[in-house]
């Protein structure tokens, strides 16, 4: 494909956009968003007000339907379409979710995978903080969400935040 390929996971608001920004400022690479391949699903059933749970549950058909990859796949198919306007060699991969999208992943030559991970009360702050629309605006909301992101009553085909932090090739922790 002749892309260096990184791949990042991590729970949410755990930082993971402020690892992309710096690989894009100082590095040169480029980014796509596996969530992006989400939202023009929904869009395409009609769906324009995204929520986390939305996002999440459409990711997990997906995966059901088409096997556990398929984000992966979709996101390298788009960006070997694209590969002759976007004259990059550097990609990042954002929004793992899922063991599958990095066994895929894995199968292109020199990828690689960082975890970023934060306390859950920071990341929590932080979630606060930012303000998305689609982000918990409280403790209770935001521990199940944050249960469900992880994989901690998933299927193999749902979210599985963690289990990809663990076959990641490297760690952050980013609590500052």
């Amino acid at each position: 494909m002749g892309f260096d390929l990184i791949g990042i996971v991590g729970p949410i608001a755990c930082g993971k956009g402020v690892i992309v920004d710096y690989l894009k400022q100082k590095h040169g690479y480029i980014s796509f968003s596996l969530s992006s391949i989400l939202h023009d699903e929904l869009k395409k059933q009609g769906i324009t007000v995204f929520t986390r749970t939305t996002l999440q549950d459409r990711g997990d058909e997906l995966r059901k339907k088409e096997g556990e990859g398929v984000l992966a796949k979709r996101a390298i198919e788009q960006l070997k379409a694209q590969s002759s306007k976007l004259k990059a060699e550097k990609i990042i991969i954002e929004g793992i979710r899922n063991q599958g999208e990095v066994a895929y992943l894995r199968t292109i030559p020199g990828f690689y995978l960082i975890a970023v991970d934060a306390k859950r009360e920071i990341r929590y702050q932080r979630v606060l903080s930012r303000g998305k629309p689609w982000d918990p605006k409280d403790w209770k909301t935001f521990l199940q969400v944050d249960g469900r992101d992880r994989g901690d009553t998933e299927t193999s085909n749902g979210q599985q935040v963690r289990k990809c932090m663990e076959l990641a090739d490297i760690r952050i922790e980013n609590n500052g």
